[in-house]
């Protein structure tokens, strides 16, 4: 075995006991290692040591360490493995997120999924992974109170219907159906109906649905809880912004609002919401 194979499989032995023990001043320890030199044919492995040097830093909000480690290991890993690399570190950032309290550090975070976001979309080729990047850089223009740039760019997007196979397939697109709710709250925050009927119309399992005559508030209601109950991954990214309403409320004051009524099942405001979008 390398020296450097010997010290990665030391050093994630020692990340999953300090993750068991809740061991705050183990992963301080671990931040401040240093590797032994890899060898050519290592180079994946070091791209993987490299995300999760990455993940430590965030682990105590230094994301200069953290944007240098992904960068890092978007240098030493291959073009097929961009995709994996773009989501941890995206994912890294809105579990920080969670933790933030202060305005400017939520803030600065929302402008770094953006600009992360905004390579990761500029280079994929698959279309629903595509998406599930322009998500999050959607949903951060709304964060950011860009709300005109937002409609503007959601106006660009293809949304094309997804193939049931897809949603039945649920060992592929998770990326994507862990972050399509992103674009329903942005929809949401800028209030616009039009393109929150669109989306839904792409990710409905019910095509009739979307052409009934009834209130855009129970088409919502219904494909939003179709698409938990089949991915859950759609489940925790609901759950992840419904924990986030009250933190967030200066954010995204709108999707605050249409939260709290759901809190208070007040339904016929609800209906009002909906029906007073553009």
């Amino acid at each position: 075995m390398s020296d450097f194979k010997a010290f990665y499989d030391l050093f994630l032995s020692r990340m999953d006991t300090a993750r068991q023990e809740k061991n705050s001043a183990e992963f301080q320890r671990l931040l401040h290692v240093v590797e032994p030199d890899w060898k050519p044919e290592e180079q994946e492995l070091f791209a993987d040591y490299c995300q999760n040097k990455a993940g430590l830093f965030a682990l105590f909000g230094d994301n200069i360490d953290l944007d240098d480690w992904m960068q890092k290991a978007l240098q030493f890993s291959n073009p097929n493995q961009y995709r994996h690399v773009y989501f941890k570190w995206l994912r890294l950032y809105f579990h920080q997120l969670k933790a933030l309290t202060e305005e400017a550090r939520i803030r600065a975070n929302f402008s770094a999924v953006f600009r992360i976001s905004s390579e990761a979309q500029a280079l994929e080729k698959d279309e629903h992974n595509k998406l599930a990047f322009q998500s999050m850089r959607l949903l951060s223009l709304a964060a950011l109170g860009k709300h005109a740039e937002c409609e503007s760019e959601m106006e660009k997007l293809v949304m094309k219907p997804v193939p049931v196979a897809l949603l039945n397939d649920k060992n592929n697109h998770i990326d994507f159906y862990s972050n399509i709710y992103k674009l329903i709250v942005a929809a949401l925050e800028i209030r616009n109906g039009r393109l929150l009927h669109k989306i839904l119309g792409m990710v409905t399992v019910d095509d009739m649905l979307m052409k009934a005559p009834i209130p855009l508030f129970r088409k919502f209601n219904t494909v939003v809880m179709d698409l938990a109950d089949l991915r859950p991954e759609v489940a925790a990214d609901f759950n992840y912004f419904y924990e986030m309403r009250k933190k967030w409320a200066g954010f995204f004051p709108n999707f605050s609002l249409f939260t709290m009524m759901i809190v208070e099942e007040n339904t016929k405001g609800l209906e009002m919401f909906f029906k007073s979008m553009n």
